[in-house]
């Protein structure tokens, strides 16, 4: 589905019910209506317990089969409109704020260790002569 809020995608679910159930006489199931519709059944099952979760759209559960009605297509209206990409970007910088702060605290106790520069010199030395690594016996032998 193309990057819409969720009013949007609200009302492409609603209305795909409401054509499947006009065109074959019964509740779509999820297969059918990604078919319809040309959206995958991954997004559409998330977008389905969205909306179930508010109450939009019911759930018709019998057996292994699920298919969907439209319980109050009203309470669209008060889904939000074009605030979920603002959202997603408060959360992007936030995550992105925690990773450079861990980064730095990393870096801070790399630099305070003064093992470091013994375990790069020991590293450099390994590098140019791997004979002179002292390897342990194996217990296995």
């Amino acid at each position: 589905m193309k990057s819409r809020d969720l009013y949007e995608q609200a009302h492409v679910f609603v209305a795909g019910i409401r054509v499947y159930e006009h065109l074959h006489g019964r509740p779509p199931g999820l297969k059918g209506l990604a078919d319809m519709l040309k959206i995958s059944e991954e997004e559409l099952s998330l977008l389905a317990r969205k909306l179930q979760d508010r109450a939009v759209i019911g759930v018709i559960t019998t057996g292994a089969e699920v298919r969907y009605s439209i319980a109050d297509h009203v309470k669209i209206e008060d889904l939000p409109r074009g605030e979920e990409s603002a959202q997603l970007k408060d959360e992007i910088s936030q995550f992105r704020n925690k990773q450079l702060s861990r980064l730095k605290e990393i870096e801070m106790t790399l630099g305070r260790n003064t093992d470091k520069d013994r375990i790069f010199s020991d590293l450099d030395k390994a590098l140019k002569d791997p004979s002179a690594i002292k390897t342990k016996k194996n217990p296995l032998d």
